[in-house]
């Protein structure tokens, strides 16, 4: 995006002063959204406990599948130690049949993360929750530069839970538009493996039937896929790039911005910009692909007896895409892993796209 200039329009802020408290409550209008929405900015323990106690209290956690139980086995890696083992299913007939009325809701939780170099070798500052449920509306912006390792270690006031019990509870899912470096760096510098993830930028390419030949960015499938109005296309871009005068060193920022004790208000705008809209992204393309984007819907649980063509290939195509977001988390992992290729690997190259115009990383 260009740095040039761009009018005074602050994607939500406008000309108002920033939060001067960790756990001030903002109101703003975010885009494509029909009621107001609140953002908090959260950079002290106890702002970050009450954080956890709402998403928590708000959020649907379902039982475990049988896919997602663990029992445990000795293995020979020392006194006591303990392998988690998945339980084995051989026949889907053995699933009890609740199981197959899970009802097919859209996710809560929507993840983005800012930083210096994010990656586990960088820095991550910020980490964006955009919780969306039925009731709460609202975006966190979880200030980790400030609290460090202690973010993701204090415990909800009853005591059960943490940021990183909660990230990597595989039972709530997880929407991330291109995980592989949020979770390179979550797991690098914390320790923290993300469960229970869909990359929405897998669906968005599911949907053309894999795709162009390189990765378009998150900016190019949302001008694609969603209706806006001019005005909206302009605060968007004048949020980007107020932002990037702020932190990109090509426009005279510094990436250390983010790790600022008070966020500069445009930092916080480009932070939730792209949050806000994940949700309406994430229904559009899971209606591509017949509302069956879910963590219940896998391969070998959900026989495809008795589905038309288009219901089977739908099906195939949203195991491919939780298959693979799980492979991305899971990069993470690898020591030789340095980061994304602008490559997309399901792209076939006997399809007839025409690549350009589009926006690579």
């Amino acid at each position: 995006m260009s740095c040039s200039d761009s009018s005074n329009i602050g994607f939500f802020h406008g000309d108002s002063p920033a939060p001067t408290d960790a756990s001030t409550e903002t109101t703003i209008t975010a885009p494509l959204q029909p009621t107001q929405a609140v953002y908090t900015v959260v950079n002290t323990l106890e702002a970050l406990k009450a954080c956890l106690d709402d998403i928590l209290s708000e959020t649907a956690i379902p039982p475990k599948l049988y896919s997602q139980a663990r029992s445990p086995r000795r293995t020979n890696r020392g006194y006591g130690s303990t392998q988690m083992q998945p339980i084995s299913l051989s026949e889907p007939t053995s699933i009890p049949s609740p199981l197959f009325n899970l009802p097919n809701s859209s996710p809560e939780i929507y993840l983005d993360a800012e930083g210096i170099s994010l990656s586990r070798s960088g820095e991550l500052s910020i980490l964006i929750l955009h919780i969306e449920t039925a009731i709460l509306l609202k975006t966190y912006l979880i200030h980790v530069h400030v609290p460090g390792r202690r973010t993701f270690f204090t415990k909800t006031t009853n005591g059960r839970h943490t940021l990183k019990s909660l990230l990597e509870d595989n039972r709530l899912p997880k929407v991330l538009f291109d995980c592989r470096m949020d979770s390179d760096a979550l797991f690098g510098r914390f320790g923290v493996l993300i469960g229970g993830v869909i990359d929405l930028q897998l669906m968005c390419l599911a949907t053309q039937n894999g795709g162009p030949k390189h990765l378009p960015s998150l900016g190019r499938w949302l001008s694609t896929a969603l209706q806006m109005t001019m005005e909206e296309h302009h605060r968007i871009d004048s949020a980007k790039a107020q932002g990037q005068r702020i932190w990109r060193p090509k426009c005279g920022g510094s990436m250390q911005r983010f790790n600022d004790t008070q966020l500069h208000p445009d930092i916080i705008d480009y932070c939730i910009v792209d949050a806000a809209y994940l949700p309406t992204l994430f229904a559009t393309y899971n209606a591509a692909l017949g509302n069956q984007v879910s963590l219940g819907r896998l391969d070998y649980l959900w026989p495809k007896v008795g589905c038309s063509a288009d219901e089977k290939e739908c099906l195939d195509w949203v195991a491919k895409i939780l298959d693979e977001s799980r492979r991305r988390v899971l990069r993470a992992l690898e020591p030789c892993f340095r980061g994304g290729t602008a490559q997309n690997l399901w792209w076939n190259p006997h399809d007839e796209y025409d690549n350009g115009g589009w926006n690579y990383y």
